[in-house]
């Protein structure tokens, strides 16, 4: 396992920087561009007949960002493998997971390469290099790796809506009348401490019929027109980033009749009030965000 010498450690995959690894390798971090905020992006338009300009709302923009430093190996071989690794760490393109472990806190930012090359330039000795890595963050927000979680809460059973006298009178046995409830529901409270904004991911599980999630303070509606059938798992994921609607793992995007979606403002907090009907569970999901 590999030994911290510096903090913070910086980690992606297998991979990590500041450390003594397991080959025998030290990796130190030299120079970086991370605990810099991501810049925004502004929108405006100059007034042609007075003074400044009109403006929209501005929103952070995607980052990249530079990691560089050097790696001395115990020889010329562990030089290879070391190069070999640093250089494998996006084989297929895709999006991983840079994580930031300063001894406070633990965040993460997805990242993949960008479009610059990944730099080495070998030491004299052969047992070492200098290496640069560049980063890019489609998403810029740092997400501690920490969930939260609110609930699960359990959906009370469909009531009746008013006594049965089909049977011939009133059946005390049982300890009196039971209503149950009616359009059954819950609150779910989110806060975010961070810097950015958060988007919280819903769990349902059956049966419930049309759950739906509203924010009372701005009337934004999250509404799932269908069933979840006992044993079944309906997850809907909030961010712009990974926005999806999955029943048992199928696509039921479609199956909204309301998509205006909730968001945890950084450094407050949400109250989601849940509908449906059925006697399944819901539980809220969601990470701190950080500029």
């Amino acid at each position: 396992m590999p030994t911290s010498v510096i903090l913070p450690v910086y980690s992606i995959g297998s991979w990590s920087a500041n450390v003594d690894d397991d080959y025998g390798c030290r990796w130190v971090v030299t120079a970086q561009t991370l605990h810099g905020g991501a810049g925004r992006k502004v929108h405006t338009t100059e007034r042609p007949f007075g003074m400044g300009a009109y403006r929209a709302r501005s929103y952070l923009a995607a980052r990249s960002d530079t990691l560089q430093g050097w790696c001395q190996a115990p020889d010329f071989a562990g030089a290879v493998a070391a190069r070999d690794r640093l250089l494998g760490l996006f084989p297929d393109g895709a999006e991983l997971a840079l994580v930031k472990a300063d001894g406070i806190s633990t965040r993460q930012l997805l990242v993949e390469l960008d479009s610059a090359a990944v730099r080495l330039e070998g030491w004299a000795d052969a047992q070492g290099f200098d290496w640069q890595l560049p980063l890019y963050a489609a998403d810029p927000r740092w997400l501690d790796s920490s969930v939260q979680t609110a609930g699960p809460f359990t959906v009370i059973g469909t009531a009746t809506d008013g006594l049965d006298w089909g049977s011939g009178g009133l059946d005390w046995a049982n300890g009196g009348l039971d209503w149950g409830s009616s359009g059954n529901g819950g609150v779910l409270s989110l806060s975010n401490p961070g810097t950015a904004p958060s988007w919280p991911v819903f769990t349902v599980t059956g049966p419930l019929t049309n759950p739906t999630f509203t924010n009372p303070a701005t009337g934004d509606v999250i509404a799932y027109t269908g069933t979840v059938d006992t044993g079944q798992t309906l997850v809907i994921d909030t961010s712009p980033f990974t926005r999806s609607v999955a029943l048992n793992g199928v696509d039921r995007f479609g199956f909204l009749a309301s998509a205006q979606w909730i968001e945890i403002p950084p450094g407050g907090q949400v109250t989601v009030q849940f509908s449906g009907t059925g006697a399944g569970t819901v539980t809220a999901t969601w990470q701190h965000a950080y500029n």
